[in-house]
């Protein structure tokens, strides 16, 4: 039974390892592990080609990728180091059906930025390329006219290409033109529910369940901004410990977080952005952290520990409460894995603030992570367009979250196989390595929750379709609230660096001041000191983008409650 538990909380953390990577974290590939065996791999791929097949008749004509198998090798340049993709048709099965369905090998390049800088300068550019969508170097490439109108590829060559005519339409030059492929996309046409996508936030509470149950309190009193207080007042006053350790009330302290959980409105009236940080609810936010940091219930440590010195206080189970998802989805796992009965769960958000304003909690990346481009310099961008078709198909999104031949598609849910459940509990990288793709570059994440399968055992896998699929937990597209930012290089992107360095210093003290008086002065001088660093005229650069997004759209308010 260990055994199992400690399998399903591996695979309640690398479920979404295609998410994480959306949110930047990193994915690394270890050597490949030969197949099990030659019988084995033929009988699996013929499985897969009989799936593709089977599709393509249903169509009723044949795949763009299929048109051409001649064989052909791109070079595909990602500008990640981390990224340690090996294309390996010999032991990957996922690798294999891509080369068996398209005729197309890839040879990936890794580097950075720099390293694409330099390609761009030398216009040596490999055939295709990948990076931060919000890069500078996406719009530099587009203007300049060394990638290519993806939409007049798709519609010449591969018509099947599987992608949200919103996203062609938000990353659209302004010439006309589409020319990047994003990744971890939210469409609105399929966050819905007849497709089956939604929105996800990161800004969500979390809690000990069972030194919950030690205090007599329950998850819906956490739910307010006093019975939050008080949960935490109450694990220090009864001094509890877990494992001989003094229990911590909480970690993860996001002033932004914890003001738009009280009622933080980033658009007026006359559909103007506001800044969080001007608002009542984020000075609320530094007050009410304040309150808790001056009563013992959040240590010194809070500001000057890493993120692996977090990660290790909560899964030695020392924190009562957490608040983002991404300060407990690794290091819950573990805990669990060491403690069944130390379960720590989402308990929603706190619902409003002093101002009474209902709460709306931002996406996460609702724009997208990568981009993906085809450059001038490719030989073949007819069959590169169709690699995509091929990569956007909702097979392909399975075959990369689950693995290759790994699962089933029972009454409309992916269901894991027995035998591959077996090889991934054995021996995780190496089954990742035999029938995962790690091309998420195309990925569209409403495919995977639109076959995620429900049903699950493991209560933290559990937790976390609750925790996503939370109607309380009312969330908004901030397509138009994050892409308005200035172009690195610029004189306005060097102004807001330096206020944001200024800021992250200026906040600890704030919320560490000696009084709430004290707090409130420190942040009167802090907005003092950013308007003379030049705030007022970035905003005035992020508001007119901002109004150009919502233009975009076609909409006149951007947020919940004025639309």
């Amino acid at each position: 039974m260990r055994g199992k538990k400690l399998w399903n909380a591996v695979m309640a953390g690398m479920l979404c390892v295609s998410m994480l990577a959306g949110c930047g974290a990193k994915t690394e590939n270890t050597p490949s592990e030969p197949a099990a065996s030659e019988a084995a791999q033929t009988g699996e791929q013929e499985s897969t080609e009989k799936a593709v097949e089977e599709s393509a008749e249903a169509a009723g004509e044949t795949p763009s990728w299929k048109k051409d198998t001649s064989p052909i090798t791109i070079d595909w340049f990602v500008a990640y180091d981390w990224y340690g993709k090996v294309f390996d048709p010999v032991n990957n099965m996922a690798d294999k059906k891509l080369q068996t369905e398209t005729g197309i090998t890839i040879n990936v390049i890794t580097g950075n930025a720099d390293k694409l800088n330099a390609l761009i300068v030398s216009g040596e550019l490999p055939d295709v390329v990948t990076f931060d969508a919000v890069a500078s170097q996406r719009l530099q490439m587009e203007d300049s006219g060394m990638v290519l109108d993806l939409e007049e590829l798709s519609e010449k060559y591969a018509p099947d290409l599987n992608v949200p005519q919103s996203q062609k339409d938000w990353y659209r030059n302004d010439d006309g033109k589409w020319y990047s492929l994003v990744s971890f996309y939210y469409g609105p046409e399929r966050c819905t529910d007849e497709f089956g996508g939604f929105l996800v936030t990161h800004n969500s509470n979390f809690v000990r369940t069972d030194l919950l149950e030690q205090i007599g309190m329950s998850m819906e009193d956490l739910k307010t901004k006093e019975g939050f207080y008080e949960a935490l007042k109450k694990v220090k006053d009864e001094k509890l410990q877990y494992d001989g350790m003094d229990v911590i009330p909480l970690t993860g302290v996001y002033a932004t977080n914890m003001a738009q959980q009280f009622g933080a409105q980033l658009e007026d009236k006359e559909g103007n952005l506001q800044d969080i940080k001007l608002q009542p609810e984020y000075l609320e936010a530094l007050k009410f952290y304040n309150r808790l940091y001056r009563e013992g219930l959040i240590t010194t440590d809070e500001f000057t520990q890493d993120q692996t010195q977090r990660d290790q206080k909560v899964a030695s189970g020392q924190v009562f409460m957490a608040q983002g998802w991404m300060t407990v989805k690794q290091p819950r796992s573990a805990l669990y894995s060491s403690d069944p009965n130390a379960k720590m769960l989402y308990c929603g958000s706190i619902t409003t603030g002093d101002s009474g304003n209902q709460h709306y909690l931002s996406s996460i990346n609702a724009a997208g992570w990568t981009t993906t481009m085809i450059t001038k310099s490719a030989e073949h961008p007819d069959r590169i367009i169709s690699l995509f078709s091929y990569l956007t198909q909702e097979e392909a999104a399975l075959d990369e979250e689950y693995g290759c031949g790994c699962y089933d598609i029972v009454d409309g849910k992916a269901i894991r196989k027995e035998e591959a459940v077996k090889e991934y509990e054995d021996d995780y990288n190496a089954a990742y390595n035999k029938y995962n793709m790690n091309l998420s570059f195309a990925m569209d994440y409403t495919i995977i929750q639109k076959y995620e399968n429900l049903n699950v055992e493991n209560e933290l896998e559990k937790d976390r379709i609750n925790m996503e699929r939370d109607k309380d937990a009312q969330l908004y597209d901030d397509k138009c609230f994050s892409d308005i930012n200035p172009m690195a290089g610029t004189d306005l992107a060097a102004i807001k660096a330096s206020i944001d360095e200024y800021w992250k210093s200026a906040e600890p003290q704030m919320i560490m001041a000696s009084s709430e008086e004290e707090c409130e002065k420190l942040y009167q001088q802090a907005i003092d000191q950013i308007k003379s660093m030049g705030f007022d005229q970035l905003y005035e650069f992020q508001n007119e983008k901002f109004h150009k997004n919502k233009q975009k759209l076609g909409i006149d308010f951007a947020w919940p409650s004025l639309q």
